[in-house]
């Protein structure tokens, strides 16, 4: 689980933040104030009414989790922007409300950051599935993948021990199915069990 959102900017810092400031504008969102990271960066304390009502009337408890503050810093040439995903709360929510504004926080946080930095979607490069040859919820996973046409490669870690020790040393699980989701930039994904809604999420939302 992914617990930030960060991407590498085509602008320099001013030309970011200028462009930060638009896309802020443009979703919604109300700048609440920012201040100055000595010398490096800048911190956005951004707020949008509508959905912090909506965790409030829902789950209170989960108010921490909602993404409000956007990072933009430098290091060395490079310019980034950053915002805790907002994926999170949908992954540990069984309400339906919730997973619903998740849904639509991540679409419109990760769509400003984007924007802001002039760069598209992430996409993603390449899909595993680790499963065995008798797991029900692996053939689920497998059938729902090819429904949607998405390539992925599955893996029997059952008949395939090297396999199977790979799956434990990158994710701790010895239970299938697990899914590795590595993107272009070369961040790692793993969902783990069959969890559509953390699937739909990575696989549609880039």
């Amino acid at each position: 689980m992914r617990l930030a959102y960060f991407r590498k900017s085509n602008f320099d810092f001013e030309k970011t933040l200028y462009n930060l400031k638009e896309e802020l504008n443009k979703e919604g969102l109300t700048l609440i104030g920012e201040f100055n990271l000595d010398d490096f960066g800048k911190v956005l304390n951004v707020c949008n009414s509508e959905w912090i009502t909506k965790i409030i009337e829902n789950a209170k408890d989960f108010i921490g989790l909602l993404p409000c503050l956007i990072v933009i810093f430098k290091k060395n040439d490079d310019i980034f922007v950053g915002i805790g995903n907002p994926s999170l709360i949908g992954e540990i929510s069984d309400n339906s409300e919730i997973i619903e504004l998740a849904q639509k926080v991540d679409l419109s946080l990760k769509k400003i950051v984007d924007n802001a930095c002039g760069v598209g979607p992430l996409k993603i490069k390449s899909i595993k599935l680790y499963a065995t040859t008798t797991c029900p919820y692996c053939k689920m996973e497998a059938a729902w993948l090819d429904e949607n046409k998405i390539k992925y490669e599955i893996v029997y870690v059952d008949i395939n021990p090297i396999a199977a020790e790979e799956m434990v040393r990158k994710t701790g699980q010895m239970g299938v199915p697990v899914t590795e989701i590595i993107f272009e930039n070369g961040d790692v994904e793993y969902v783990i069990g069959f969890d559509k809604y953390t699937l739909q999420n990575y696989l549609f939302n880039k």
